[in-house]
């Protein structure tokens, strides 16, 4: 009788820290979405579709690598850096420099490293990847969505430019909308199943 108590209290304790971790995670996210700061990342080309996690828009940015500043890291790869981020002249995201270390103030995200190159003229390189790069969308819509969005987002396709608004704050971004040109995708959508025969 008591050991099945401990086991239940042991349950009861698990499932409130996984509630808990499950409900954080979305506070952040609809947090940064209502007062995290926009900026539109450009996209290129990628395969849009994963069966096991449902169906959306697979995103790759075209800023992907940026050399960086200092002395070479204790470790050989740091899984982790920080893009300090600012936008060009034409308004779109601009990544200026990463970082190892937790920038003080300013805008910036938390990337992942997928490779560094360390070479002893000081040209020394990291890949990276955002950790916002799957724009999900309701199952049926998701088809004529990544059609538009790949007839407009490949390699010698049409000049409209594709870029995804992603609300930044404290490090986390969260995806707002996916643009193609000026409209957002969801509109463009609507708009081909209307002419559609």
């Amino acid at each position: 009788m008591k050991s099945s108590r401990i086991v239940l209290a042991l349950f009861v304790v698990v499932a409130l820290v996984q509630l808990t971790v499950a409900a954080n995670h979305l506070w952040r996210s609809e947090w940064t979405l209502r007062t995290g700061k926009p900026y539109k990342f450009r996209t290129r080309p990628v395969d849009p579709y994963d069966a096991f996690r449902g169906r959306y828009v697979a995103l790759a940015f075209e800023q992907c690598e940026l050399p960086w500043e200092g002395e070479v890291p204790r470790e050989s790869f740091v899984d982790s850096w920080y893009a300090v981020l600012s936008e060009d002249a034409n308004g779109f995201a601009k990544v200026l420099r990463l970082t190892p270390v937790r920038p003080e103030g300013g805008d910036f995200l938390r990337v992942k490293t997928t490779s560094m190159t360390i070479s002893p003229d000081k040209s020394n390189f990291v890949r990276y990847s955002f950790s916002f790069d799957r724009f999900y969308m309701e199952e049926r819509k998701a088809p004529k969505v990544e059609r538009i969005y790949r007839d407009n987002n490949r390699w010698g396709g049409t000049n409209r430019t594709t870029y995804a608004v992603v609300r930044v704050r404290n490090g986390v971004g969260v995806i707002e909308d996916l643009f193609v040109g000026d409209k957002p995708i969801r509109e463009l959508a609507v708009s081909a199943r209307r002419s559609s025969p």
